[in-house]
């Protein structure tokens, strides 16, 4: 790995003062034709001041990810220091064993652009972004086994576009469940680290699942792309007198009725229906639920899909909002780091008003805190929520 340095155009270094972790391709002087991912860049301002640290990734159109640390660290210290120091912020959080699966490393919110890291009880899943990270896995799996004692597995995944690394292995522990069991507020539940979505399970969403447990006792609840059912045994726990579960994929209802005997709930009174959402949404009666949950996939991959996004965020809402009831309770979330909250906000307004109904805003959400964001890096602040009461 060779130390390249790199000189910014005039005024492309603002975002960096401010401390954004991203330098665009575009924003430089002149790349070398023998810069590689991986090596080491000290970015330059136009006046050659030193504005930092980053690792380069000629693949990607970030081409270079700014690192916290200074000249004189390297990348295995830098790596391994933050590590440990994001480890222990989330120990921090989550003493209580009720809960032992959260987020232990949140990319660019921990200083660790292109790296994600999940752990679930005795395991950890890895997502790695950039193929600058490759040289430091053993750095990287030895920095959290020492600061997670009890660890056993660590499971990585290859996200990165252009693959030129494994695309999944365990690179640390040996015979890895199937299922991986794990606790979030007392309830339990199970996640596929190898086959299941994002690292096995979608723990951003932890807080809002606790919301609508606080607020199910008695209800009629409905929970629209449902995934494997986490809002709906939160749900049944804080006392829902019935639930349907709707999701798209077969597999994961038979998983979320898994999870759901798992905790000691079913019956005829909580279905799985395997359906479109639009479909189901339209075949419901007008305020068939006292309390609904939409949370879709993400629905924007870069900007241009911004217009097409807030068309079906509208779309959704406008047939959620029809099946619940008079001073029922709607809560709607968008993932979709593409769509910023206003526009979100104003797609949900747009349903509202279309379905001639209107609605208090009860909560509004943001992530769980072992999902940091840094303030310089307003693009990490990607899940939206909204607790409606609806009129």
């Amino acid at each position: 790995m060779q130390t390249i340095q790199l000189t910014l155009k005039k005024n492309k270094e603002f975002s960096l003062l401010k401390g954004h972790p991203w330098a665009y391709g575009e924003a430089f002087r002149e790349v070398p034709a023998g810069l590689r991912t991986g090596d080491r860049v000290e970015v330059l301002s136009h006046k050659q001041q030193l504005l930092g640290v980053g690792y380069a990734d000629i693949d990607s159109k970030i081409l270079v990810r700014m690192l916290p640390i200074d000249r004189n660290e390297s990348f295995a210290d830098g790596i391994s220091r933050l590590i440990r120091q994001a480890v222990a912020h989330r120990l921090d959080f989550f003493k209580n064993p009720d809960t032992n699966a959260f987020r232990v490393i949140n990319g660019e919110g921990d200083g660790l652009p292109g790296l994600i890291a999940d752990r679930y009880a005795g395991a950890v899943s890895l997502q790695i972004y950039t193929l600058a990270l490759e040289p430091f896995i053993d750095k990287i799996v030895k920095a959290l086994r020492d600061s997670l004692k009890d660890l056993k597995w660590v499971w990585r995944r290859n996200q990165i576009r252009i693959a030129k690394a494994a695309a999944a292995e365990l690179v640390f522990g040996q015979n890895l469940p199937e299922k991986i069991e794990f606790r979030e507020n007392g309830l339990k539940f199970t996640t596929d680290l190898i086959n299941g979505q994002k690292t096995g399970f979608f723990l951003d969403q932890r807080d809002n699942r606790q919301l609508i447990r606080n607020v199910a006792a008695g209800r009629s609840f409905l929970n629209v792309c449902g995934y494997t059912g986490a809002f709906t045994v939160a749900a049944i726990a804080g006392g829902a007198r019935e639930s349907v579960t709707v999701d798209i994929a077969k597999p994961a209802l038979i998983e979320a009725e898994q999870i759901l005997k798992l905790n000691g709930f079913g019956g005829p009174h909580h279905k799985m229906v395997c359906s479109d959402m639009y479909d189901y949404l339209k075949s419901c009666q007008p305020g068939s639920f006292d309390l609904v949950v939409l949370d879709p996939p993400s629905m924007a991959k870069s900007r241009k899909d911004v217009e097409k996004a807030v068309r079906a965020y509208r779309r959704l809402n406008l047939d959620g909002v029809r099946v619940v009831k008079k001073g029922g309770l709607l809560f709607t979330a968008s993932c979709s780091s593409q769509v910023s909250r206003s526009e979100f906000l104003d797609a949900v307004r747009e349903a509202i008003a279309a379905a001639g109904r209107q609605a208090q805003i009860v909560h509004e959400s943001f992530h769980a805190p072992d999902h940091p964001t840094a303030l310089a890096h307003p693009e990490g602040s990607y899940l939206k929520g909204l607790l409606l009461r609806v009129y």
